[in-house]
């Protein structure tokens, strides 16, 4: 259970840490922008993700979740506003950079999730990524002004906006954790908690993408295809089962 607190000015953003913000991204924020997000994610790493991979037990695992989750929710606007800002508020440019920073995050899921927390995990991260990708394209319609059939009373909002925010939390630790791994660098994490993570990234998309139809957001369409694979990707993951992921959200659209 979330805190129902006030209503958290949230949006689907990079995930967290600023390492996974994408290259392109990176690219052209000024230095001092890419310091400070940097300041903000060594203190999500502390405070957040430390805690929640290192948890001895999936129960205390779930009790730090909710715990530091206001922490997270705090962090996590400080960096979208930081963004949002450098962008001028352009909301169509914040969410094409916001997509292809999920894209390169959706290959160090591809290429180091089987090794490091397995298969089912993996799909977990991958189901939600495609998931929540679809969410972000959907919001760009909180900001139409023309949009007049937008429904939902404050509770579901604010169920959205809690739903988004643990999606970031679960799935960007996940990434840190990743991320360490594949660059061989020294980490106390616990594989078993980083799967937990994947699942539960998994559950609050799902959660989220269900709201956002609810708040008259999101269009009912069927997706053709993942994020975006090579023939020769497609293959490998059709061994492990991977290509499967998009199914549930088939059946999600199906009337």
């Amino acid at each position: 259970m979330l805190p129902a607190g006030r209503i958290a000015f949230a949006t689907v953003g990079p995930p967290v840490p600023a390492s996974a913000l994408g290259s392109e991204l990176r690219q052209r924020l000024p230095q001092a922008l890419i310091e400070a997000l940097d300041r903000i994610s060594d203190q999500i790493a502390v405070e957040v993700f430390d805690p929640l991979l290192c948890a001895v037990s999936v129960e205390h695992s779930a009790q730090i979740f909710e715990h530091v989750f206001p922490t997270f929710r705090d962090y996590y606007i400080s960096t979208l506003l930081i963004l949002w800002g450098f962008l001028q508020e352009d909301r169509q440019r914040f969410s094409a950079l916001t997509i292809r920073s999920f894209e390169e995050s959706e290959n160090l899921i591809r290429s180091s999730g089987p090794r490091w927390i397995g298969r089912d995990a993996t799909l977990n991260a991958l189901h939600a990524l495609s998931t929540i990708t679809r969410v972000a394209k959907a919001e760009l319609r909180l900001f139409d002004d023309q949009a007049r059939d937008i429904q939902g009373d404050a509770s579901t909002a604010e169920a959205w906006a809690n739903s988004i925010v643990g999606f970031a939390m679960a799935f960007s630790a996940v990434l840190a954790a990743l991320t360490a791994l594949a660059e061989g660098s020294k980490t106390s994490a616990r594989l078993e908690n980083a799967a937990v993570l994947a699942h539960w990234s998994r559950s609050y998309a799902v959660q989220g993408y269900h709201l956002t139809k609810s708040l008259g957001l999101l269009k009912i369409a069927r997706p053709a295809a993942r994020i975006g694979a090579s023939d020769k990707e497609d293959e490998t993951l059709a061994e492990w089962g991977l290509d499967s992921y998009a199914d549930p959200l088939l059946e999600d659209d199906r009337p």
